[in-house]
């Protein structure tokens, strides 16, 4: 009997699964302005150094959750999809991200 509680308990143990939606909607966020940065012909130093305050935020510790999270397997079907898909767009941005000389995304450790 103890040993069937413990192992339903394992069990639901390593089905958890974590909500990720305020990181992907923070870091969908700071993408979308990459991207309108991006477009501009002209963007003043003061601006590209407050975007790269906020895109280091980013990277240093929204998308490593991410990545811990998924390679963990803790991410739900949906959420691991949305995860694949931000990758996609990060990968996607290395122009701007060279343009601008900010910190490149680090997602070695995902599964996509």
């Amino acid at each position: 009997m103890r040993s069937a509680l413990l192992s339903r308990a394992c069990e639901e143990e390593s089905q958890v699964s974590v909500n990720i939606d305020d990181d992907l909607e923070f870091l969908g966020e700071q993408i979308e302005a990459l991207k309108r940065l991006g477009q501009r012909d002209a963007v003043s130093d003061g601006e590209i150094y407050d975007f790269s305050i906020r895109w280091g935020t980013a990277l240093a510790g929204r998308l490593p959750r991410l990545v811990h999270f998924s390679s963990l397997n803790m991410l739900d079907e949906v959420g691991q999809r949305k995860f694949e898909s931000l990758c996609a767009e990060l990968r996607a941005l290395s122009a701007p991200i060279s343009r601008f000389n900010l910190a490149q995304p680090e997602i070695r450790a995902a599964a996509t």
